[in-house]
C-alpha cells in the first residue's frame, strides 16, 4: 500500500513564485496545491485534507497574510502555517510567531533550498504534538481508572473491616444471649409479680415501670445483635401486608400517641400479599414506625402507604412507604444511615442496627429499600417487594 503523501497548500498571488515552491516541494515528496486568492484558499480549506499551509504575507488586493491567518483561527481552522515574507522585518516575524505561526522563511537567494526542511520540521512538530496529546489523554484515562480502582479498594477494605467486625459480634452474640437472656427473664418475671401487687397509686410503681422499660430495651438490643449477626432460617408463607401494617400500628400505638403523632393510613382495601417471613417483615415495619416516631418527638404526621405496582422487570410488586414530618436527615450522612452501627440518636437510645437489619431483610426477600429525606421537612422510606404471584416462590425458598 502506497503511503499517503502530505498535502501542502500554497497561498501566493505570484504565479511564478508559487510554481517554484510547488516544484521544490513536489520533489521533496509532498502533494502540493495552489491558491492565488484568499477566498479560494478559504474554500479549499473548508473541504479539509490540508496538512500545512505555506502563506505569503502579501496577498491579492493588499490583504496581509497574517490578517488572513488570524481570520482562519477565529473561524476555528487549526492548521500549521509557515509564513513567507519578502522582508526580514523583526516586528512582523515576532507578531507572526505570537499569533501562532509555526515558522517563517524570508525570500532570499537561498531560501528555496531550505524550504523543504522548514516544511518537514513543521510537520514533525505537528505529529509530535498530536502524539503528546494522545499520550496525555491516555495518562488522564489511566489516572481516572487508577482513582476508580483506589476507591473500589477503599470500599472493599471497608467491607472487609466491617465483615470482620460483624464476625466478632456474631461470636459474642451467642454468649451475650446466654449470659443475659436467662437473668433478664428471671428479673422480668419477678418484676411482673411485684407490679401485679403494686397498685397504680403507689409512688413506687413509676420506678418499677421504668425498670420494666429498660429491661425491654436490653432484651431488644440482644435480639437485634442476634438478628443481624446470625440470621435464622426463613419461614416463608403468604403474608397479607395490610394486616402487618395494621399490626405494626397497633403495637406502636402508645409510642406514637405519647408524642402526639397523627397517623394517616393509605392502604389497599383488598389483601396485598407477598411470600415472605412474617416475623421478619413485622420487624421491618416496627423498626420503621419506631424511627419515624423518634424523629417527631413534639408531634407530626406519620403516613403509611401500601399499594400494588409493577417492578422494573415488569413483574407485579408491592410498594410500602413510611413517611414522617420530622427533623429529616442531613444530606451528608444520608448515604450512611443503613450502615451497621451508624446512628443519629443520642447515646443510649440507638444501636445503629435497626435500618441495617431492615435492609438485610428486604434484600433477603429480593426487594429494594430507599430513603429520601429533607432536613426540617421529614423522611420517606420506600420498600418494593415482589408480589405473591406463583413466580417468586422458588426464588424465596
Amino acid at each position: 500500500m502506497t503511503e499517503k503523501r502530505e498535502t501542502i497548500l500554497i497561498v501566493e498571488d505570484d504565479a511564478g513564485i508559487a510554481a517554484l515552491h510547488r516544484r521544490i516541494l513536489e520533489r521533496a515528496g509532498y502533494q502540493v496545491e495552489w491558491c492565488a486568492r484568499a477566498d479560494d484558499a478559504r474554500r479549499r480549506l473548508d473541504r479539509g485534507g490540508v496538512d500545512l499551509m505555506l502563506l505569503d504575507n502579501r496577498l491579492d488586493n493588499g490583504i496581509e497574510g497574517l490578517h488572513f491567518f488570524r481570520e482562519l483561527k477565529e473561524s476555528g481552522v487549526d492548521l500549521p502555517v509557515i509564513l513567507v515574507t519578502g522582508f526580514s522585518d523583526d516586528a512582523t516575524i515576532i507578531r507572526a510567531l505570537r499569533q501562532g505561526v509555526m515558522d517563517y522563511v524570508t525570500k532570499s537567494s537561498e531560501y528555496l533550498s531550505y524550504l523543504p526542511d522548514a516544511v518537514r520540521r513543521a510537520l514533525d512538530q505537528v505529529r509530535t504534538r498530536h502524539q503528546l496529546e494522545a499520550t496525555n489523554a491516555q495518562l488522564r484515562q489511566a489516572y481516572a481508572e487508577l482513582e476508580q480502582k483506589t476507591e473500589e479498594l477503599r470500599q472493599t477494605t471497608q467491607q472487609l473491616w466491617q465483615a470482620a467486625r460483624l464476625a466478632s459480634v456474631g461470636e459474642m452474640a451467642a454468649s451475650i444471649a446466654h449470659e443475659l437472656n436467662n437473668p433478664l427473664g428471671i428479673i422480668s418475671l419477678r418484676l411482673e409479680g411485684v407490679l401485679a401487687k403494686t397498685p397504680p397509686t403507689d409512688p413506687r410503681r413509676k420506678a418499677l415501670e421504668i425498670i420494666e422499660q429498660e429491661l425491654e430495651r436490653m432484651a431488644g438490643l440482644v435480639s437485634n445483635l442476634l438478628q443481624f449477626s446470625r440470621p435464622g432460617k426463613e419461614e416463608m408463607s403468604s403474608v397479607d401486608l395490610t394486616e402487618e401494617v395494621d399490626r405494626a400500628l397497633e403495637l406502636m400505638h402508645h409510642h406514637l400517641k405519647k408524642r402526639g403523632i397523627a397517623v394517616q393510613r393509605e392502604v389497599e382495601h383488598q389483601p396485598v400479599c407477598v411470600v415472605a417471613d412474617r416475623q421478619k417483615l413485622r420487624q421491618v415495619f416496627l423498626n420503621l414506625v419506631s424511627n419515624a416516631g423518634d424523629a417527631m418527638p413534639h408531634g407530626g404526621t406519620l403516613t403509611l402507604r401500601l399499594k400494588k405496582q409493577s417492578l422494573p422487570n415488569g413483574r407485579p410488586g408491592v410498594l410500602i412507604e413510611v413517611a414522617d414530618t420530622g427533623c429529616g436527615i442531613p444530606r451528608e450522612i444520608l448515604p450512611k444511615v443503613m450502615d451497621a452501627f451508624f446512628t443519629t440518636k443520642e447515646e443510649g437510645k440507638g444501636t445503629g442496627l435497626g435500618l441495617a437489619i431492615c435492609r438485610r431483610i428486604v434484600q433477603d426477600h429480593h426487594g429494594c429499600i430507599q430513603i429520601e429525606s429533607q432536613p426540617g421537612q421529614g423522611t420517606t422510606v420506600r420498600i418494593t417487594l415482589p408480589a405473591s404471584n406463583g413466580v417468586n416462590v422458588e426464588r424465596l425458598r
